[in-house]
């Protein structure tokens, strides 16, 4: 399976707001993580540059102490909701570099990767629970580096499903009946991201992965026992 981090559906969902400085940590053990998110939705590209003490897991970082990051040039301010530095574009990027500066004054310079389009059928309206289910997307087969993500749900803790396809040449994620025991009965809306990440080709020691995500125009289906 390729080494991809998933940080699935960041929009929609709260980050932990515990955070350090970044001039109170080794500059050399910062972990960068770098997206690009377009949203068909709202029509809306939100960049977001999130640093990690230690890893991909470790505490939030906000710049500091003369330390900047910027997108095409764009300054990033530091945004609680999103764990990071971030600034929202009208309409699609088709891409972007990110450029961090760290205390010491070392350069960092990453290109988001090329990313692809993906859609609902339109038949697409029924998700039956007591049977697998197969939901082929409109859109090209999966290239090196590139995953699908679908999430079934209302938001309520326990009814809801994820799905997750990084197979090359894959074209629909089959939804499993263990997954989807879990959803409410009726109409639920179905969330779907495509993205390619990869590891980012300047940073720390700590290494860091960069990506470019495309969100489809969610689509209601009805959930049958």
């Amino acid at each position: 399976m390729k080494n991809i981090i998933f940080p699935l559906f960041l929009a929609l969902a709260l980050v932990s707001c515990d955070k350090e400085d970044s001039e109170d940590v080794n500059q050399d053990k910062i972990y960068t993580d770098y997206e690009m998110f377009y949203n068909e939705n709202t029509d809306k590209t939100t960049v977001v540059a999130r640093f990690r003490f230690g890893g991909p897991t470790g505490t939030l970082l906000e710049l500091s102490s003369g330390a900047t990051v910027t997108f095409n040039g764009d300054n990033l301010a530091y945004n609680g909701w999103y764990g990071g530095h971030t600034k929202e574009y009208a309409g699609q990027l088709a891409s972007g570099t990110f450029v961090y500066i760290d205390v010491d004054g070392n350069s960092f310079t990453n290109a988001t990767p090329s990313y692809n389009p993906i859609a609902f059928d339109p038949g697409f309206d029924t998700i039956v629970k007591s049977q697998a289910n197969t939901l082929t997307w409109l859109g090209s087969q999966l290239d090196p580096n590139e995953a699908v993500a679908v999430f079934v749900g209302t938001w309520t803790w326990g009814q809801d499903a994820l799905f997750y396809q990084d197979l090359d040449g894959a074209t629909n994620i089959i939804m499993g009946i263990n997954q989807l025991s879990n959803l409410a009965e009726g109409t639920s809306t179905v969330y779907m991201d495509r993205y390619t990440a990869v590891n980012v080709s300047q940073g720390t020691s700590e290494g860091g992965r960069i990506r470019s995500k495309y969100r489809a125009i969610n689509q209601q289906v009805l959930v049958l026992p």
